[in-house]
């Protein structure tokens, strides 16, 4: 039997009809990829998705606990928290969030780290409760980040400054309207790197203060914008093992001395307006120094200038790398073309490397930054001289 003849519109049916069992394959192909993609995920075993969660914030992280009943209790073993409040529209939310937090994860699982970090004020008795959660949970890297609302005389938690878990601490508190006052001694055996910025520094007797020789394996430390208490005239930094020492600038008005008992150190680096004095028993083991410093005012230009020198002094028997910036080097350039001022800055005899960052906006001629290099080498010429051109 002959069938009908095939029209243009039959085929054209046809067609639609094979596209329609086409696109309808496809969508099954979609969703079982999806499930398989699903599969998959849950498939991978519990530290797998907890290590990927370790790169979330906390917000993020606990949010996942809608995705399936796998999930919903994963969070509560993560041993990382990063507590962030730019995650949360204002402080209360912030607040109620890691008081929910610290309330609900799993007590019995230590902590590895903790980061805290809130641009506003938050309230003192909010950060003590943070600190003494993660002191008791063996913390090994707490980092604080926050500004404080308290009257004089705030102390932080005292048990944060002898936990003995402690490897790594970051403590960048500013009080208003007073500074964060630390104990006159740091009791932290298993403390490796230290950084403490806008904090006072107290003296044990005395006008003297000496935080950091209880620690006996620090190797890491950076200061900035720290104080000392009334009465304190120097700050003295005894450590045998400490490898790395960052100083930065002050907020007070009235200088301190830095005394460096470190015998082991070989990295130094000095930040923004040096308006201390410094001076070291034995710097035989340093190896590099870096020196990125400015006069932010034309009060204290000359005050700077004296700094400079007085830290150039005490180096410049041991250093065996140098990096300066732009800004040092205006500073040393406007001593070169004061005369007879130029003798202070003293000649690196074992300098083997001159590294000079310099800014497109620095405002020091080719023939200042060359006047400044001949200088410094006078006593070790061949030292080899690298300029490095840097971003704004």
């Amino acid at each position: 039997m002959i069938g009908s003849p095939i029209t243009p519109q039959g085929v054209i049916e046809r067609k639609r009809g094979i596209g329609k069992v086409e696109v309808e394959v496809k969508n099954m192909q979609s969703d079982k990829d999806r499930e398989e993609d699903m599969d998959r995920l849950s498939d991978l075993p519990d530290f797998v998705l907890l290590h990927i969660m370790k790169f979330m914030s906390m917000k993020h992280a606990v949010q996942t606990c809608v995705l399936s009943k796998r999930w919903k209790e994963l969070w509560k073993r993560l041993t990382n928290l990063a507590l962030h409040s730019s995650d949360f529209a204002d402080l209360a939310h912030f607040s109620k969030f890691l008081s929910w937090v610290l309330s609900n994860r799993d007590s019995s699982i230590s902590l590895h780290s903790l980061d805290l970090r809130r641009k506003g004020c938050i309230d003192h008795e909010l950060l003590d409760m943070i600190m003494g959660y993660a002191v008791s949970h063996d913390v090994q890297q707490l980092a604080i980040e926050v500004n404080l609302n308290v009257k004089f005389g705030f102390k932080l938690h005292p048990s944060i400054f002898s936990c003995k878990s402690l490897t790594f601490l970051k403590l960048s508190i500013w009080a208003v309207p007073w500074m964060t006052e630390l104990p006159s001694s740091l009791p932290l055996p298993a403390l490796k790197s230290l950084h403490l910025e806008h904090v006072t520094l107290t003296a044990g007797e005395g006008d003297c203060a000496e935080p950091f020789s209880t620690c006996h394996v620090l190797n890491t430390l950076v200061l900035d914008r720290c104080n000392l208490h009334h009465g304190a005239k120097f700050l003295c930094i005894c450590n045998s093992n400490l490898s790395s020492l960052t100083i930065g600038s002050t907020t007070q008005e009235t200088p301190y001395k830095f005394v460096l008992s470190t015998p082991n150190l070989r990295s130094l680096s000095v930040m923004r307006d040096p308006i201390h004095q410094l001076s070291a028993c034995d710097l035989s083991f340093l190896e590099q120094v870096n020196i990125d410093v400015e006069a932010y005012f034309n009060a204290h230009f000359q005050r700077t200038h004296l700094a400079l020198i007085s830290l150039l002094q005490v180096l410049a028997d041991y250093v065996k790398t140098m990096i300066l910036s732009s800004s040092t080097l205006k500073i040393l350039n406007g001593l070169s073309t004061s005369g007879s001022m130029i003798t202070q800055i003293p000649c690196f005899v074992q300098l083997k490397s001159l590294k000079l960052k310099m800014k497109s906006s620095s405002s020091i001629s080719d023939e200042g930054v060359s006047r400044i290099v001949e200088y410094l080498l006078k006593k070790c010429p061949l030292a080899k001289v690298d300029v490095i051109n840097c971003r704004e």
